[in-house]
């Protein structure tokens, strides 16, 4: 789908996370730096532009109109959703399907997978950045994409040549912004836990994580839930991706780290990969944890590691692709 850059945090480390990988998908990595911005025009009356059959989250059939590829990016809902604005920052949950211009095989396609894709916008191909940002989740929207903004001369692989216009219908499925968190209105824990870590920030909005002062450090991997949201729980089916707020501290404080204050949310933890986010399995959606990580020795493989305190909203959920 994407080449994101690193999200390192200690936990995730700890956690025997690889951060810098791609997907496997075909999807359209960046071509140039996303950070680069134009907008989107609007597709004028008279342009051809293929025609579109499915309803939303339906398996869209494209037909082309027989004529050249438009020059410039173009843009068109064709079904309206009445979400949230996408922001040209954000991370999106989508289902897609994209091919050459006038080739009637697709080169890539969520919904052939049975789940929906989810990635940044500051981490795809400009065209899609570009087109997606001021959409709606619930919006189905075809993108036409010229090379320039999609895979240039370069192209991608055998399905992608050089030079080729690129055409996407994509299902808008959910938006997260830098900030997103977990529920304000999740249900905080009763009698609370007794924890050796005070966390600061409401329920909702970004979270700070400090040891208390004389805090014995922790003898193993915990993951004690203060607030309970009411969305799905994080199912056990390894692969699974869980979308994750976290802020984190060495256990002296010396250290800390913030997806909020860095790259907003990040989707490198899959269900399965071991360690302590796998505490994280049947937890709802909109729930806010607190992570206590022990001290570890260095190896021949591994550096020694502080103990660490981490706080955890969880506000997504990314279902691992059918096997087919």
């Amino acid at each position: 789908m994407r080449r994101r850059s690193a999200v390192l945090t200690s936990l995730a480390v700890a956690a025997a996370l690889t951060l810098a990988g791609c997907s496997g998908s075909s999807t359209p990595e960046p071509s140039a730096s996303a950070s680069e911005s134009a907008s989107a025009a609007a597709t004028p009356a008279g342009t051809e532009l293929p025609t579109v059959e499915g309803a939303f989250g339906e398996d869209p059939k494209i037909t082309f109109p027989g004529t050249g590829a438009p020059a410039d990016l173009k843009v068109e809902v064709l079904h309206a959703g009445d979400g949230a604005e996408v922001g040209a920052d954000d991370y999106v949950v989508a289902n897609y399907k994209g091919q050459v211009w006038d080739v009637d095989k697709a080169f890539d396609s969520s919904f052939d997978r049975g789940a929906p894709a989810g990635f940044s916008l500051n981490a795809v191909i400009k065209g899609w950045k570009q087109g997606l940002t001021g959409t709606h989740v619930g919006d189905r929207v075809l993108l036409s994409i010229p090379p320039d903004l999609g895979y240039g001369e370069q192209g991608a692989g055998q399905d992608i040549p050089g030079g080729s216009s690129l055409v996407f219908v994509v299902d808008v499925v959910e938006a997260y912004g830098k900030n997103a968190a977990g529920q304000a209105d999740a249900k905080p824990v009763e009698p609370a836990p007794d924890l050796p870590v005070e966390i600061t920030g409401n329920l909702g909005a970004p979270a700070e994580v400090r040891v208390k002062d004389g805090a014995p450090e922790p003898t193993k991997p915990t993951a004690t839930v203060i607030a309970t949201g009411t969305g799905e729980a994080v199912p056990e089916t390894p692969g699974t991706t869980m979308l994750l707020q976290l802020a984190e501290t060495a256990w002296d404080n010396s250290v800390s780290n913030s997806t909020w204050k860095t790259s907003g949310p990040t989707d490198e933890v899959k269900v399965g990969a071991g360690g302590i986010f796998d505490q994280l399995v049947g937890v709802p959606v909109g729930s806010r944890v607190v992570l206590q990580l022990p001290a570890t020795e260095g190896s021949a493989s591994a550096s020694a590691a502080p103990a660490f305190a981490g706080v955890v909203d969880i506000v997504g959920v990314v279902p691992v692709p059918a096997t087919k």
